[in-house]
């Protein structure tokens, strides 16, 4: 049995940790530290815990004997030091995405676990949806021979709000350390995963087209594209009500992926999967999903549990380990750095660059691109650095 505490109570625990974790015999949550109080008595009843078990303050939670690895479920900018302190205090972590707010908080919280010899695993939970993992095992037996381009469409991506006991707009503020790209980063490592390597190169438009009259300070649209030692992969992503899906081309033929209603990944249940051979015939291919899109969506929690408690049983690391974070982050980062810039960006980023040291608030330091859409949009306080500059 693998004892667990919870630390942040918000709106992904309910769709999300909260079906996993009591639905699982082998993993048993004891206790839960929020700041907030209305959202630590939302726990106690979602988890029927005792007073006792609930905590304003998440190091008295750590002090407890009795828990073994926590969740750290708070907004990126806040998981530093909890992340540091629950491996001081012999717990392995389980990490909401994405990882970080700057690759060099990420590298250090990855150190530590490694100098503390725990398990630090994402909740990287797109990887256990069914229709990944039909699209990857039809990869794998050579459907559509080698894969080439892959693109991943997330143009309707519906903006919900956080929890508004806490603050519902956070993830629309420069504290999240990114707009839509940086929140949905599922489709990052889901391109990652499906080439089976990481990425050498990105190059990006970033904008903000959905939210262009309310002065944003994130994107809420990222054109992404991406180099790959064995192939490409090019992610649109975007709030609002586009195109969603997955089409793969590969050498002998190419897949498609779509949704009911046509919606985004993570929004509704898949509904259609079919791969072109090479002489442009049709086959159509089965997908175990559930009726429900929130039932697949919870199942894919249970199964990253169920990974991660493994993963601490057998000493080896999860299925999404924290590399794989931040190698998400870094992306996304480089992405950022391209819009910015209007230059191809090498991966992974020098740690002598500023948006490592600095995420986001690095790109205040590098040179813009004159004709950069994102600079022109006013995004990342680009604009208003660079009229106190002149």
């Amino acid at each position: 049995m693998l004892n667990v505490g919870l630390i942040g109570c918000g709106n992904v625990v309910s769709y999300g940790h909260k079906p996993a974790l009591t639905a699982l015999d082998d993993v048993n949550l004891v206790a839960v530290a929020d700041v907030t109080k209305e959202r630590r008595l939302i726990c106690k009843e979602w988890f029927t815990l005792p007073d006792e078990a609930l905590y304003a303050d998440y190091k008295d939670m750590l002090a407890r004997d009795d828990i073994d690895a926590v969740c750290v479920a708070v907004p990126q900018g806040f998981r530093r030091e909890i992340v540091l302190d629950a491996f001081a205090a012999g717990k392995h972590v389980l990490s909401e995405k994405p990882i970080a707010t700057s690759p060099a908080v990420a590298t250090e919280m990855i150190e530590a676990a490694h100098s503390a010899g725990l398990v630090f695993g994402m909740v990287h939970n797109y990887l256990f949806l069914p229709e990944f993992i039909a699209i990857k095992n039809l990869i794998q037996s050579g459907a559509i021979g080698q894969p080439r381009v892959a693109t991943l469409h997330f143009l309707g991506v519906i903006d919900y709000p956080g929890a508004a006991e806490y603050k519902s707009g956070w993830r629309h503020g420069l504290e999240a350390g990114g707009g839509v790209l940086a929140d949905m980063i599922h489709a990052v490592y889901l391109a990652e995963w499906l080439f089976d390597t990481p990425a050498t190169q990105v190059m990006a438009f970033v904008d903000a087209l959905e939210y262009a009259d309310e002065h944003p300070v994130i994107e809420d649209l990222a054109l992404v594209q991406i180099a790959f030692p064995n192939g490409y992969a090019a992610i649109h992503m975007g709030w609002g009500k586009g195109v969603g899906g997955v089409d793969i081309s590969g050498s002998d033929g190419h897949l498609r992926m779509r949704y009911h209603q046509y919606q985004s990944s993570g929004f509704n249940r898949p509904e259609e999967l079919y791969t072109v051979d090479a002489n442009w015939e049709r086959h159509d291919h089965p997908i175990e999903s559930l009726p429900a899109h929130a039932a697949n969506i919870a199942l894919s929690f249970a199964k990253l549990w169920t990974d991660f408690a493994d993963a601490i049983a057998t000493e080896r690391p999860t299925v999404a380990p924290a590399e794989s974070g931040l190698r998400a982050l870094e992306l996304v980062l480089g992405a950022y750095t391209s819009a910015v810039t209007g230059r191809v960006i090498t991966l992974p980023l020098g740690k002598n660059t500023p948006v490592f040291s600095e995420g986001v608030q690095g790109l205040l330091h590098i040179n813009p691109w004159p004709q950069s859409r994102t600079v022109a949009a006013k995004l990342f306080g680009i604009d208003e650095v660079r009229a106190h500059e002149h």
